[in-house]
Order: structure tokens, then C-alpha cells, then sequence
């Protein structure tokens, strides 16, 4: 069901042309062709007769149809689109189309005798402003006033010129006419002899003047208002809203509201969750069906607050438009039926956006994420939201977006979804104090997260990786691990003589861990770390990928913009992301796999998870060297093994400490330090082309050390009981004291 099966839109309303939103008085003097100025009984049959136009009737008809003081000043006080002009032409036709006024005033049962031969006196004074009201007025009545005089007419002169004649002045945006007015005499003059024709028509009933303005603030209303007056201010909501609805919808007097309960029932069910204070709004959904009570507050109240629509089509035409778009498709109208691809609204949007910069700006994001449900819907509330607020009533509160975006029987988790992605994905989208708004200032966050998407995810990867080794591990050389294969060719590059180390991305199955060190040259040195968070994985956590694609983003819009903030701007979210980046793989930790067999296959392989206490490549080196292999580790272990020494070389035993898993780890030096110990011990002896030593630390140089040859020591016969002084072991097995018989 649409709400068009119980209002029935005007013709006009459908129209090519669409409705005339604007009482124009000036059409009075010169007719627009089908002006509605001119036709008295359309104009009457499209006037509502609100509280207001009521008084203004009673008190015309008192002040003609009974004695005593009655106002002779009717004061319309209000914003543009408030219904000023209407009033005043209203006033016009009751005194110049008396047959039609009759049959207008009878079918709302209305009384207002005026009568006849009253002249009616019409001025827009924005159309046609005036240096002297008096001349215009002796004009217009067919009098000589004799321009250029000093001083405005008085009372006596202006009862002359009028004599037995009664007349209505019509004053339409008089305001306006004497702000244009030169300080000083000419502005008091003007002031001046408006209050006494005032003035003069609350003493007889032969000056009645009927005047428009903004505010009682400025002049005239600031004179004016001190003389007792009808003053009309417009403030009756609900007759606003009956006003327009009379004037959309042929049959809206005679329509039951009964008949909507059922839609708003099941809006009010499907909005029930999430809006407080629910019941209150209902009640007023019943005073403005088919809209929504949000766009005649947006359209009816905020828009002439800022000023009004500033062409001719006004609020009630672009009320008119969304009939129009919306009359066979929906239940309910809401903000967002004023769609930003609907040509005509952004024309009529146009009036509050001059530049259109805004407009084109929010079109621009939602055609980056028009596939999104309720993309449409969102965007268009929200702006129409913005272009009707100012300050604190600035944009939308999602309880707004709520009641102007879902319908009966939607999913709300797809509303927050596309919400959310407004708010990450576009640019000029922002969320601030509880509202949602579009700005021209772009969001750059939003930038980098829109553009972020089209980021090719294996570079982010390699960012990743560059981070990881770069700066947290702080070793270039090292290797992140991709696949055996891959990882060993990149391994074999490096120097066979140090320490080489591979970063797993996550951890590794025994599989993986076992083909990764088959058939490598010297893998006692290779140094395989891991997450120590298990659930870790470099390649995969979504946050990471996402920082390190919004890092890329953020790089490339900076290299694009040239505007100074907003390149301090992107360089603020680079920065900011790859420190989330940096602190969430610290967090995950390391952990070194220390191998102490390696087996035929990985189910032979025995190995020990140890945790490193840090996340730099020192931290691991200090692990290796001063608390799993410490000097004093690879002298027991050198002990164990002194068959397999004697008459090597030093090279040769360093090589296959490099070479077997499950021995020590040579750290630097570690391994010659030890020999060197021994040897001053009298343990093993070291035999060079220098000499040979024993007892003493052998006086070579690392070079030389490493071409000398392990033998058995000297004085075999003599016991020696070495202590060494503060060594001990951190292994159970090592030795407290050395032995040699």
C-alpha cells in the first residue's frame, strides 16, 4: 500500500510543472500567465483556514460590524516561508473578490463583512521600493502630494486626500523597504507617518494597514509595534502542517486519520527499540501523514529559519517534489525520499548550498558506496539534515537517521553496517557530539580508509614483513619466513658465519620446521623465532593488514595533495598506524625453537620452545649467550667430547658446532672461549706454528686461534684440580669442579 490509496495528490502536484510554493503580490501588478495571485477561487480553494487566519477574519469583521476601538494595524511578523504573503493576499481577495470570499467563508463557517468601495493599496516593497511611502499612496489614490516636500503629510492633509474614502494598505516585506532607506530624515519621515496612519486607524476604521516583517527587532517593527495591533507571529505547528497538506492533497479535509493508523502502528513497532520517548512521537506522526514529522520540521520550521529556499519554489514546492517522487512507492515520507539522485531535489538543495560544493561532495560518497543497503537512504537524511541545521542542530542523531531510514520489516544490522562504512569509507562524512553531517572540510581518515581498499594486499604484506625486521626486530638481514623452499634459498645468501635468523609470520607444524633445516649449511647458526601467541599470524590478522594498507593509503594521498595540513594530516595516520602496527607484533612475543635432536623424520625431532624476554634481535642474542649457552655450557660440553677433538683444528670443531643441531649455539666467540679456557685449564693443549700451549691462555690471535690444532695437555702425569672462580653453570649436568688425572 502507498499512502497515495488515502490522499489523493492535486493535479499540480503531479505536474511537469510542479506546484507554485511562493505567494508572489507582485503578480498582483503584473500577472504571471496561470498565476495563482490572480485567480481568486483557486486561491481560495487551497487556502486552510488556520487559527490564525481566523482571528485576523474576526477582528476585520468586528472592526466593520461594531463600535468601539478595533486595530487598524495587522502586523504579520515571521521568516520567509512562514505564510506572511498569503495572508496579505488572503486580505486582498476578501476586499476585492467578495463572491468567491463568500463561498470560502461559508464552507468553514466563517463571518467577515466588509464593505464595499474599499480601496486596496498593494506594495512588495522588494519589487518596488519606495523613497517616500506618501507619494506612493497619493499616487495610487490619484492625488497630487507634491514630491520633494520637507516634512511627510499629517493627519489633517491625509484626511483631506481621503475624505469619505476607506482604504486597506497592503504592505508586503516592508521591512525591507525601509532598510534601504538613507539614516536620517528620510528613514524617520517614512517611520514616522507609517505610525500615524497606525495610529490614526485605531481612532476610525478609514486607514487599515496590513504589513509584513521580519522582526519586531528593526525598523518599522520596533516603532510599529508599540501601537496596539493584531500581530501574527505564525507559531501554530499544527496549522502549518495542515496548510500544507490542504494544499498537497485534493482530498485531505475530508480524509479520516483513522485510516493511517495501521502504518503508523508498524512503523512505530519497527522504530521501537531504538527511539526513546516513542509514544510522544506518535502522537504527532497522525498530524503530519503522509510525512514523516521530521520534514515538515526540516522543511517548515529550520529551512525558513535560515533564511528560506531563495527562488521561487519554496518549501512547500519542494514538499511537493517529494509527493511527486514518492506517491506510488511508499507509506510513509521521510528525509530520506529527498534522494541525492534525484535531479530535482539537489536543485532545490541548491538554495542552501549556493556552491554546491557540499551537495557534490556527499553525491561524490555515496556514489563510492551506493551498493551498500540504505546507502541512498542514509546519505540523503543526513545531508538534508545538515543543509536544514546550524550549530548544535547541526546534522543527524542516529535516533533521526533511524526514524527517516528503516521501515517496517529492514534489518537494523544492515542500517549500523552502512552507517559504520560512512563513517570509516566517506570523506566528507563526519560524527561529532552525537550527530552524524556532512562538511566540505574533507575527513582524512575517511580518505585513507576509502582508499585503503583499493591497496594490493601483498603489499601490505611486504610492509608488514619490513616493519617486523626493520623496526621491531631491528635486523634487515633477517628472514621472514614464507615457505621452506623460499625461506632456505634466502638463508643460504647470508653469512655462514654468523647468526642468521628466520621471523615465522606464525607458527610452524613439526613438518615445516623439519624441511626448513633439512640439507641447510651451517643451521646450528640459523635461529628460527615464532610467535609466541599461538593464534599470531603476521600474514593474516586483519587489523595488521588493515593498518598497513591505510599506511599505504595514507603515503599515497600525501604524495598527491599539496596542501600543507592535509599532508600533516595523512602523515598522522601513517605515523599512528604503523605504531598500532609496531605494538601489536610486540605484543605477540617471541619464541626461539631450540633444537636438541633432529630427527629422521618430524617424528623423531626433539625440540624446546623458549621464550624470549623481548622482541629485538639483542634480546634473542642475550637469551642464546648468557643464559641457554653460556660460555661455561660449551666447556662441559667440549669435556664430554674430547676423543672427537684431539687433532682437529679449531676450524674443523667450530664447523660442526655451526653445523649439528642439538649441540651449542656459537655465539660470538662463544665457541674459541671455551677452547681457550680449556687450554688454561690444562685440559686440551693448542698447538700452533708459534708454539704449543697449555696452562695459559694461548697468545694468538682469532685467526691464528682458529688454525691451531686441539690436542691432549702436557704433564699427563700430573694430577691437577682446577676451580674455576666464579663459573658455574646453569645446567644441572655441569660440573662443579674439574678433574684431570
Amino acid at each position: 500500500m502507498s499512502y497515495s490509496d488515502l490522499l489523493e495528490p492535486r493535479n499540480e502536484v503531479l505536474s511537469e510543472q510542479g506546484i507554485e510554493g511562493i505567494i508572489d503580490l507582485a503578480n498582483l501588478d503584473k500577472p504571471k500567465k496561470k498565476a495563482l495571485e490572480t485567480n481568486p477561487k483557486r486561491f481560495f480553494e487551497l487556502t486552510y483556514p488556520t487559527a490564525d487566519i481566523q482571528r485576523v477574519i474576526s477582528l476585520l469583521n468586528e472592526r466593520f460590524t461594531k463600535e468601539g476601538n478595533t486595530p487598524g494595524l495587522f502586523l504579520f511578523e515571521g521568516l520567509k516561508g512562514t505564510g506572511k504573503s498569503h495572508l496579505l493576499l488572503l486580505i486582498y481577495h476578501l476586499l476585492n473578490s467578495p463572491s468567491e470570499a463568500r463561498k470560502w467563508l461559508d464552507r468553514y463557517d466563517l463571518e467577515c463583512s466588509i464593505p464595499e468601495g474599499i480601496i486596496s493599496v498593494v506594495n512588495k516593497f522588494t519589487d518596488l521600493p519606495l523613497r517616500s511611502i506618501w507619494d506612493f499612496l497619493f499616487e495610487r489614490l490619484g492625488k497630487k502630494g507634491g514630491s520633494g516636500r520637507e516634512v511627510q503629510p499629517g493627519l489633517k492633509e491625509m484626511e483631506e486626500v481621503l475624505g469619505h474614502n476607506k482604504v486597506f494598505l497592503i504592505f508586503d516585506e516592508l521591512e525591507q523597504g525601509i532598510r534601504v532607506l538613507r539614516d536620517g530624515p528620510p528613514k524617520a519621515q517614512n517611520i514616522a507617518f507609517l505610525q500615524m496612519l497606525s495610529e490614526w486607524g485605531n481612532r476610525e476604521n478609514k486607514v487599515t494597514l496590513f504589513a509584513s516583517i521580519y522582526s519586531d527587532q528593526e525598523e518599522p517593527g520596533s516603532t510599529l509595534k508599540r501601537v496596539p495591533c493584531c500581530k501574527v507571529q505564525f507559531s501554530q505547528a499544527e496549522d502549518r502542517n495542515k496548510v500544507v497538506l490542504h494544499r498537497l492533497f485534493s482530498n485531505y479535509l475530508d480524509f479520516d486519520p483513522k485510516k493511517a493508523d495501521g502504518v503508523i502502528e508498524s512503523y512505530a513497532n519497527a522504530w521501537r527499540p531504538y527511539i526513546k520517548e516513542l509514544d510522544r512521537y506518535r502522537g504527532v506522526m497522525m498530524d503530519s501523514f503522509p510525512f514523516n514529522p521530521d520534514v515538515m520540521e526540516l522543511l517548515l520550521e529550520r529551512v525558513p529559519a535560515r533564511g528560506g529556499f531563495q527562488n521561487v519554489r519554496g518549501a512547500l514546492g519542494f514538499l511537493a517534489n517529494m509527493v511527486k517522487l514518492t506517491h506510488k512507492k511508499v507509506d510513509l515520507i521521510t528525509a530520506s525520499h529527498a534522494s541525492l539522485f534525484g535531479k530535482e531535489v539537489t536543485t532545490r538543495l541548491a538554495d542552501l548550498d549556493v556552491s554546491g560544493d557540499l551537495i557534490n561532495k556527499a553525491k561524490a560518497n555515496l556514489d563510492d558506496l551506493k551498493d551498500q543497503p540504505f546507502a541512498e537512504a542514509i546519505a540523503s537524511a543526513t545531508l538534508l539534515y545538515t543543509l536544514t541545521g546550524t550549530g548544535k542542530t547541526l546534522g543527524a542523531s542516529k535516533e533521526d537517521l533511524v526514524r527517516n531510514v528503516l521501515s517496517p520489516g529492514d534489518d537494523i544490522n544492515d542500517f549500523e553496517a552502512t552507517l559504520m562504512g560512512f563513517q570509516k569509507l566517506a570523506s566528507h562524512f563526519w560524527y561529532g557530539e552525537g550527530r552524524y553531517y556532512f562538511d566540505p572540510e574533507e575527513n582524512p581518515d575517511a580518505k585513507v580508509e576509502y582508499r585503503c581498499l583499493s591497496v594490493d594486499k601483498e603489499k601490505a604484506k611486504v610492509l608488514l614483513r619490513d616493519i617486523w625486521k626493520d623496526e621491531v626486530f631491528r635486523d634487515t638481514n633477517s628472514v621472514i619466513y614464507s615457505d621452506s623452499q623460499t625461506t632456505k634459498d634466502a638463508i643460504s645468501t647470508l653469512d655462514k658465519g654468523r647468526l642468521r635468523f628466520i621471523l615465522s609470520p606464525r607458527r610452524l607444524k613439526p613438518e615445516e620446521r623439519h624441511d626448513l633445516y633439512f640439507g641447510i649449511e651451517a643451521r646450528n647458526q640459523v635461529i628460527l623465532l615464532e610467535p609466541k601467541d599461538s593464534t599470531f599470524d603476521l600474514n593474516k590478522n586483519p587489523d595488521l593488514l588493515k593498518w598497513a594498507c591505510r599506511q599505504l593509503a595514507a603515503k599515497e594521498l600525501e604524495s598527491f595533495t599539496p596542501d600543507a595540513d592535509r599532508k600533516a594530516s595523512y602523515q598522522k595516520i601513517f605515523k599512528e598506524d604503523r605504531k598500532y602496527c609496531i605494538e601489536a607484533i610486540k605484543k605477540a612475543g617471541l619464541i626461539f625453537i631450540h633444537w636438541e635432536k633432529f630427527g629422521s623424520d618430524s617424528n623423531e625431532d626433539r625440540i624446546e620452545e623458549e621464550t624470549v624476554s623481548g622482541i629485538m634481535k639483542d634480546d634473542v642474542q642475550k637469551l642464546l649467550s648468557q643464559h641457554l649457552f653460556p660460555i661455561q655450557l660449551f666447556e662441559e660440553h667440549l669435556k664430554s667430547r674430547m676423543t672427537d677433538l684431539i687433532s682437529k683444528t679449531v676450524k674443523e670443531v667450530d664447523q660442526e658446532y655451526k653445523g649439528t643441531l642439538g649441540f651449542p649455539i656459537p655465539t660470538y666467540q662463544a665457541l674459541t672461549k671455551a677452547l681457550r679456557n680449556l687450554c688454561k685449564y690444562r685440559i686440551i693443549t693448542i698447538s700452533h706454528t708459534r708454539g704449543n700451549f697449555c696452562g695459559e691462555d694461548p697468545p694468538l690471535s682469532e685467526p691464528e686461534l682458529i688454525d691451531s690444532i686441539i690436542g691432549p695437555p702436557f704433564d699427563v702425569g700430573i694430577k691437577v684440580v682446577i676451580k674455576p672462580e666464579g663459573r658455574k653453570s646453569k645446567k644441572k649436568n655441569q660440573s662443579k669442579r674439574l678433574k684431570l688425572n
